[in-house]
């Protein structure tokens, strides 16, 4: 194999690191000069991935470690931005740079990215190969696959896939050395035993989400790689050493991801589980065919389906197309192996990719449909590429080759179908959605797959002579392998796929957009008449998260990972039903008081469905002033925070009625208490009268007890990291106090430094007993599990630690 070997390995991960680097930006540089630079995308990019990268980037460096008050309506730092790019080592590198750098080093920590990717899976695949060049390819395949291209909008997603060939050549190089070994004694696995150890931490750090996923696939690849041809006893020594390293490799970053975990723990984005015929069968037929197109063509962008597209794929990540190949070299691979443990694990993945209950497995059975656990497989998949392409399998490459373009004739074929209008009318291609994006998708792919083709059957294995111009041959003094041609074929599709990508996706936001985007968010922000006072803001949804980003908490923000509290006061108060992003119905008013809403920002540039200025505002608001096309409206109704009420309403009571309206209103004059709560307050607070809630409240009533909470709110309230501070009103008797807080678990709450017990009030605020007089109130934050994930990390090092020096003595002796 060393024949093979031309330059050492440290040489071949620089080549292929700098290799897929400038592979990116030649992609994306077309961007770069068409419409300049901050690099602009479309959706999450935009609306996430910045403006988290900024509040974290500015949370940290100003020591805001604990609970931030300007995402949603609270949320712990790592709780929050844990799923997103807290355990990433790429945003990390953010951190010596200003803050106004971040929109401008998006692109190139992406670039950066896709060379980890490539590298790791260099790493992995080399040891697998004989040729450097077939690891090469290998590389590229799984760094600029399809999964990759259309993940850019979820910048995040790339920091597992960047990683995860180390976490399984860690896991392999364990595995190995037992694997077909018959030993009666223990032998300590040293070095391999911490590598292993060391990346299941780094993983667990990196997504908790996406670690869930790649230990069940370490199962599968356990089951179907190790256990057979291996004695029960030799099956237990593995299994033993990889379930201690895993173990071991999960509570030394205890501390973090207990934390992260616990944040987010009854999320109903979590706790929303597959049942039924769901578990067994998709519902439209659409998505067998989806996965199939996904495995031959440039994948579809997230939000923009092509054909066979389905509500429920929206987001899920549906793409396999790897450059230049398609399918064509996992095909051939296996014509050309009988027996191979990778065929079995491709195809027990592809029986997991067709039955959702089994797809689910990788999302904790959550009831949307993902794909996110499709970078794994494809890895394996660029393996048996690159084994392919060294060998030179000429008959089986072609074949391999034919079908593919098969399957994707076989899609276009299907795609432009004849079928009937609502007119009853025959119309062709009317299967098609977004057309623009179809056909750039099919032209890139065909293009592809025509390189491939004359990659195969017109390059011979071995170019020995060439012809010059005088009809005369050149002999070579080095031949040039068909190998050495794909890689430069490999090279060059990957980066037209990912540019047609990047082209489908940047092109749905026009320049007048990104100039607006840019000028309104990134380098301005609204100046409001009293920044002194906490209060929230709202905004359209063409100025989604721009609040959050300018600093400000939000009625409207577009963040899944909140506190399951703020999930169940939404729901319980007013049913409204919330998934990846905050809208308050319009007509409710109630709810925007109590929650401390301030501010509308409407954006009357962009929005064309703008509904103050179309003169359909929310009542209430008034017009203050108008900010780089940004209108300000101003709550009159607005209440500060921590006030108090004269009247509660039990939970039983409060479900029985039916009217959201009325619901609304009554936010406004009555606090809702679990029936068994309220008992304990009788004397200090009342039961709301049966006529409160028989019709709708009269808006001069509302606006009356808007104005009465308002007499009682707090005079001073302060935030920080660990809570807040507040100094009351002055109360003429025993009052409770309502905090729009999430009541997650680690708040405790003082006053004058007496303990006060916290209510959990409107199904997930808090609410705290105030004696009466003027008092100072301290709200501490530390975030749930931060102490028991603390020793567990203590214990894992402390354990890890022990292993080192055991490792060392046993060598020594």
């Amino acid at each position: 194999m060393e024949y093979y070997r031309e330059k050492p390995l440290k040489v071949r991960l620089v080549q292929i690191y700098f290799l897929s680097f400038i592979m990116y930006m030649v992609a994306v540089l077309p961007f770069f000069i068409e419409r300049g630079m901050p690099f602009f995308y479309y959706g999450d990019y935009n609306v996430q991935q910045i403006p988290f990268y900024t509040v974290a980037h500015r949370a940290i460096r100003s020591g805001n470690l604990f609970y931030l008050w300007n995402v949603d309506f609270g949320s712990s730092l790592v709780g929050g931005f844990s799923f997103y790019l807290l355990g990433s080592p790429f945003f990390w590198l953010t951190i010596p740079f200003p803050e106004k750098f971040i929109p401008y080093m998006m692109p190139y920590l992406m670039a950066l990215k896709y060379s980890v990717c490539a590298v790791t899976a260099y790493a992995y695949i080399r040891r697998k190969v004989i040729r450097d060049d077939s690891a090469f390819i290998g590389a590229l395949l799984y760094a600029f696959s399809g999964f990759n291209a259309c993940n850019i909008v979820f910048n995040h997603f790339t920091d597992a896939v960047a990683f995860f060939p180390l976490f399984l050549l860690s896991f392999d190089r364990l595995m190995e050395l037992d694997h077909h070994k018959d030993l009666w004694f223990f032998r300590p696995a040293g070095k391999r035993f911490i590598f292993f150890v060391l990346m299941t931490s780094l993983m667990a750090v990196i997504n908790y989400y996406f670690f869930f996923g790649e230990v069940l696939f370490l199962i599968l690849y356990f089951v179907i790689c190790y256990i057979p041809g291996n004695n029960i006893r030799t099956v237990l020594r593995m299994f033993m050493r990889a379930l201690l390293g895993g173990l071991l490799g999960v509570l030394i970053p205890a501390f973090y991801v207990l934390q992260a975990v616990l944040g987010v723990s009854g999320n109903s984005r979590i706790s929303n589980i597959l049942l039924g015929y769901d578990l067994v069968s998709y519902e439209s037929m659409n998505m067998l065919w989806d996965i199939l197109k996904s495995m031959v063509m440039i994948p579809d962008i997230i939000g923009k389906g092509t054909v066979f597209y389905t509500a429920s794929v929206k987001n899920a990540s549906l793409a396999v197309f790897l450059p230049l190949f398609g399918l064509s070299g996992v095909i051939a691979y296996f014509y050309m192996k009988k027996k191979s443990v990778y065929k079995r694990l491709i195809l027990v993945c592809l029986i997991f990719a067709f039955i959702p209950g089994l797809n689910a497995l990788f999302s904790l059975l959550n009831e949307n449909y993902y794909a996110r656990w499709f970078y794994m497989p494809i890895l394996i998949m660029s393996l048996m590429t690159a084994k392919v392409v060294e060998r030179g399998a000429s008959k089986e490459l072609k074949k391999g080759c034919l079908i593919t373009c098969g399957l994707f004739l076989l899609v276009l074929g299907i795609s432009i179908l004849p079928s009937y209008n609502d007119y009853h009318k025959i119309k062709y291609m009317a299967l098609i959605e977004n057309d623009k994006i179809f056909w750039r998708d099919i032209i890139g792919t065909s293009i592809i797959l025509l390189m491939l083709i004359v990659s195969i059957f017109l390059v011979p294995k071995c170019i020995r002579k060439i012809p010059n111009l005088f009809g005369k041959t050149i002999e070579l003094k080095r031949p040039i392998m068909r190998l050495e041609i794909l890689l430069i074929m490999t090279a060059i599709s990957s980066v037209v796929s990912l540019h047609i990508v990047l082209k489908n996706g940047s092109g749905l936001i026009t320049d007048y957009g990104k100039e607006q985007w840019e000028k309104q968010m990134l380098n301005s922000s609204p100046t409001l008449d009293d920044e002194e006072d906490y209060f929230r803001t709202e905004t359209d949804n063409t100025a989604t998260n721009y609040d959050m980003y300018w600093g400000y908490g939000s009625l409207h923000s577009f963040i899944s990972t909140i506190p399951a509290q703020t999930f169940d006061f939404l729901k319980g108060t007013l049913d409204i039903e919330r998934t990846v992003e905050t809208r308050i119905p319009e007509f409710c008013l109630g709810i925007r008081a109590i929650l401390s809403n301030k501010y509308y920002l409407e954006n009357s540039l962009i929005n064309d469905d703008a509904m103050f200025k179309s003169g359909n505002g929310i009542p209430g608001f008034m017009f203050t002033s108008s900010q780089n096309g940004i209108d300000v409206y101003r709550n009159m109704n607005y209440i500060p925070m921590g006030f108090t009420y004269d009247y509660y309403i039990k939970e039983s009571v409060w479900e029985s009625i039916e009217d959201i309206e009325i619901k609304d209103r009554l936010l406004s004059v009555a606090l809702i208490l679990p029936d068994k709560e309220a008992e304990k307050y009788e004397g200090i607070i009342n039961e709301l009268p049966e006529s409160y809630y028989k019709e709708a409240m009269p808006i001069e009533v509302f606006e009356k007890n808007c104005d009465d909470r308002r007499q009682s709110a707090c005079q001073k309230f302060e935030t920080n990291t660990r809570g807040f501070y507040a100094m009351t009103s002055n109360l003429s008797s025993d009052k409770i106090m309502f905090f729009s807080v999430p009541n997650m678990k680690g708040f405790t709450f003082d006053i004058e430094d007496k303990r006060a017990e916290i209510i959990n009030a409107d199904y997930g605020m808090i609410a705290i007993k105030v004696p009466a007089g003027v008092h100072l109130i301290r709200a501490q934050y530390l975030p749930a599990g931060f102490i028991p994930g603390l020793v567990l990390s203590i214990i894992g090092l402390v354990l890890f630690a022990a292993y080192n020096i055991f490792c060392r003595f046993y060598k020594n002796r």
